[in-house]
C-alpha cells in the first residue's frame, strides 16, 4: 500500500508517546494497522506486547479483520478491544465477576422506574426521563463528580442526587454493574493495587487509542496510569469530531495529552482521501471558525470537483419533496439508494420525510428508533381531549385530561368506570370552585366535539389551557416549553387539512402501522440511508442530504454555552464530510408553521 509522507511518518514511530490528528477521510484505519504491523515485522515487538483500544465492538472487530487481512500467512495475536472490554478484563479477576454481573439494558430502566416510583416521582414521559437519567449518571462517573456537586438538567438537583445515590444502593444490593461501573472499579483498582497495576503495564507495553477525542476523562485517567514508565502511547483522534460531550468526551483531552506526555510527536494528517474539493472546501472554512482546535486545513487529493449546494424551499414539506425527488434522480442515474444519506440534528425531524418514503416506496433505513409523534405525551394529551369529547368518556381517559390544566378536580370524585358529569357536580358539591371548573370543562368538551381536528387541537391549546399545562410542567421537570409546542405545532401540521375526527384517526392508525412495520423490516433491507448526525460519524457515502439547517435545529436550540455552539459545529462539520460527492444543506422559511432563520453557521 502507497502511503504519504506523513502518514509513513506515524506508521514508523516506535518508542515515546506520539498523537496524530488526523482529518476525516485521511486514512487513519490504515495508519493504525499499518504501524501495528511495522512494530512486529520492523521494529520487533511482540504482538502479545501490542493493545489497540476502539470505541465499539463493530469498530474493534473491523479494525482487526483489516490487520488480518494485511498479515496473511501470519498468526499475530494483538489484543484488540473496546475500554470497556479490556478494563472489564483488568478487573473481573480481581473481583471474581462474570458477565453475569453486568446489568442489562432494560433492567436498569426497570430498576430506576422503581426508585422513581419509590420517591412519588410521577413524569408524562416516563420514558424520556428514564433515558435521560441514566445518561446523567452515567456523565457523573465519567467525568469522575463527586454527586454533591452535579446540577442535573433534567430535574431539581435534589432529586436528581437522591435518585443517583438510590440507584448506587440498589446496584450494590443486587451485585450488579453497568459499563460505567467498569472503569470506576478498574480505576479504583488501579490506584489501590500497584501489583496489579504493574502485571497491566507488562502486558500492555505498546498502547494505541483509535478516536481519541471520544474519550472521557476517568478512561483518559485509567489509560495514563497503564502508560507509565515506557510511554509508548500512540493516539489518533480529531478534536474537530468531538460530539460526544452528553457522554463525557471533550476535544480538550486531546490539547491535555500534550502536557502529560512529555516530548509528544504530534503528526498530522491533513490529506483528504475521501471528499471532492467542494466538499472539503465548504467544511474547511466551517471549522476554522472554532477557537478551541488545533490549527490545521484539511487538502484534497481527489481531482474532481464535486458539488456543494445551498437548497432554500418554503417549508418542511416542500424540503422532503425535494429530498425525494433529488435521491429518484440520482437513482435513476446509477447512484444506488444506499450510497445516499439524509443526515438530521435530532430523531424526530425525518417523521414527515419517513412517511413520504413509505408512499413512493422508496426503501430506507433508519439507524436511530423513529420516535411516533403521535405516541408523544402532549400529543396524547389533546388526542385524549378529542376521544373524550366524541364519546369515550372512559374514567381511564378522563383522569388523563381532568387536570390539564389544573381543575383540583379529586381522583376520589371518580367511582365509576365511566364518566358521568351529573355524578361528578353532585359529588363535588361542597366546593363551588371545583364545580365551576367541571361545568367549564363538559362546555369545553362538547364545543370540542363539534369542531374539525385542526380548529379543536387550537381551542384546546388556547381556551381550554393546554398550553399553560405545559408551561407549568416544563417549568417542573426543567425542560424548554417551546420545545414541546413544537411537537403540537408539528401535530398541527398534519392534520391540517382533516375535514373529522374519523379521517384524522384513520390516518393516525395507518400512519403508525406503517413505521411499526418498517422499522421491523429495516434490519435485512438496503436502501436510503436516514440518520442523525451523531450516527453518521465514521461513515461515507456519495451524496448527503442535510435537513433543517435552521437556528434552532443547526446549531441546537439547547446549545447556549460558547462550548456547546463549538459542538454543533463540529456536528455539522462531521454531517458535511460524510460526503464522497455531492453535499447538499436544505434551509426550509418554515418548520411547524414557523418562520426560521438559517443557521448562523452558514453566515460565511
Amino acid at each position: 500500500m502507497d502511503y504519504s509522507k506523513e502518514q509513513e511518518r506515524a506508521i514508523k514511530h516506535v518508542e515515546g508517546p506520539c498523537m496524530v490528528i488526523a482529518g476525516p477521510g485521511s486514512g487513519k484505519t490504515a495508519v493504525i494497522t499499518g504501524r501495528t504491523k511495522y512494530l512486529i515485522d520492523s521494529a520487533g515487538v511482540s504482538p502479545a506486547d501490542i493493545l489497540v483500544i476502539t470505541f465499539t465492538r463493530a469498530a474493534a472487530a473491523e479494525m482487526e479483520q483489516r490487520f488480518k487481512d494485511m498479515t496473511k500467512g501470519h498468526d499475530y495475536h494483538v489484543r484488540f478491544g473496546t475500554f470497556h472490554s479490556i478494563y472489564f478484563w483488568i478487573i473481573k479477576t480481581a473481583y471474581k465477576l462474570s458477565n453475569s454481573n453486568i446489568i442489562k439494558s432494560e433492567e436498569k430502566r426497570k430498576l430506576i422506574e422503581k426508585i422513581l416510583s419509590g420517591m412519588s416521582l410521577e413524569y408524562e414521559n416516563k420514558e424520556d426521563i428514564i433515558s435521560g437519567i441514566i445518561q446523567e449518571i452515567s456523565l457523573v462517573k465519567c467525568d469522575m463528580i463527586d454527586i454533591e456537586n452535579y446540577y442535573s438538567k433534567d430535574m431539581p438537583e435534589d432529586v436528581f442526587r437522591e435518585v443517583y445515590k438510590r440507584f448506587t444502593r440498589e446496584m450494590t444490593r443486587i451485585g450488579k454493574i453497568d459499563f460505567d461501573d467498569m472503569m470506576v472499579m478498574c480505576y479504583e483498582l488501579l490506584n489501590k493495587r500497584p501489583d496489579i497495576l504493574e502485571s497491566c503495564r507488562n502486558i500492555f507495553k505498546y498502547i494505541m487509542i483509535d478516536e481519541f477525542q471520544d474519550s472521557n476523562k476517568i478512561q483518559y485517567e485509567i489509560f495514563k496510569l497503564l502508560a507509565k514508565p515506557l510511554y509508548n502511547v500512540f493516539v489518533v483522534g480529531d478534536d474537530d469530531q468531538s460530539v460526544y460531550g452528553f457522554r463525557g468526551a471533550r476535544p480538550e483531552i486531546m490539547f491535555l495529552f500534550e502536557k502529560d506526555f512529555k516530548r509528544t510527536k504530534k503528526i498530522f494528517l491533513v490529506d483528504n482521501y475521501r471528499c471532492d474539493r467542494a466538499v472539503t472546501r465548504v467544511s474547511s472554512k466551517l471549522i476554522a471558525d472554532n477557537k478551541k482546535r488545533f490549527d490545521k486545513k484539511l487538502v484534497s487529493k481527489k481531482t474532481d470537483e464535486g458539488i456543494y449546494k445551498i437548497i432554500e424551499t418554503k417549508n418542511v414539506n416542500a424540503e422532503n419533496e425535494e429530498i425525494i425527488r433529488m435521491v429518484r434522480e440520482r437513482y435513476e442515474k446509477g447512484i444506488p439508494y444506499e450510497n445516499q444519506a439524509v443526515l438530521y440534528r435530532t430523531n424526530i425531524e425525518p417523521r414527515g420525510l419517513a412517511y413520504k418514503l413509505n408512499q413512493f416506496n422508496i426503501p430506507y433505513t433508519m439507524s436511530d428508533t423513529l420516535p411516533n409523534l403521535f405516541e408523544h405525551f402532549v400529543v396524547r394529551g389533546v388526542l385524549d381531549y378529542m376521544r373524550f369529547a366524541m364519546g369515550e368518556q372512559s374514567r381511564e381517559i378522563f383522569l388523563r385530561i381532568m387536570n390539564k390544566p389544573s381543575r383540583y378536580i379529586s381522583r376520589n370524585l371518580l367511582t365509576e368506570n365511566m364518566i358521568d358529569f351529573d355524578d361528578l357536580r353532585y359529588r363535588a358539591r361542597d366546593k363551588e370552585y371545583v364545580v365551576e371548573r367541571i361545568d367549564k370543562l363538559y362546555a369545553d368538551l362538547r364545543l370540542i366535539r363539534k369542531m374539525r381536528p385542526y380548529p379543536a387541537l387550537n381551542f384546546i391549546r388556547k381556551a381550554v389551557g393546554f398550553d399553560d399545562y405545559i408551561k407549568d410542567y416544563a417549568e417542573y421537570r426543567q425542560l424548554d416549553a417551546d420545545e414541546l409546542y413544537e411537537i403540537l405545532d408539528e401535530f398541527a401540521g398534519m392534520i391540517v387539512d382533516f375535514k373529522s375526527y374519523a379521517d384524522m384517526f384513520e390516518f393516525i392508525e395507518e400512519y403508525t402501522e406503517v413505521m411499526k412495520n418498517q422499522q421491523i423490516e429495516e434490519k435485512n433491507k438496503k436502501g436510503l440511508r436516514l440518520m442523525t448526525m451523531h450516527s453518521s460519524k465514521g461513515l461515507e457515502f456519495d451524496c448527503v442530504y442535510i435537513m433543517n439547517v435552521v437556528e434552532g435545529f443547526v446549531p441546537y436550540r439547547k446549545a447556549k454555552t460558547s462550548a456547546e455552539i463549538e459542538e454543533e459545529r463540529r456536528m455539522l462539520y462531521v454531517a458535511m464530510t460524510r460526503a464522497r460527492h455531492e453535499l447538499y444543506v436544505f434551509i426550509p422559511e418554515e418548520v411547524s408553521g414557523k418562520t426560521k432563520n438559517k443557521s448562523s453557521f452558514l453566515k460565511d
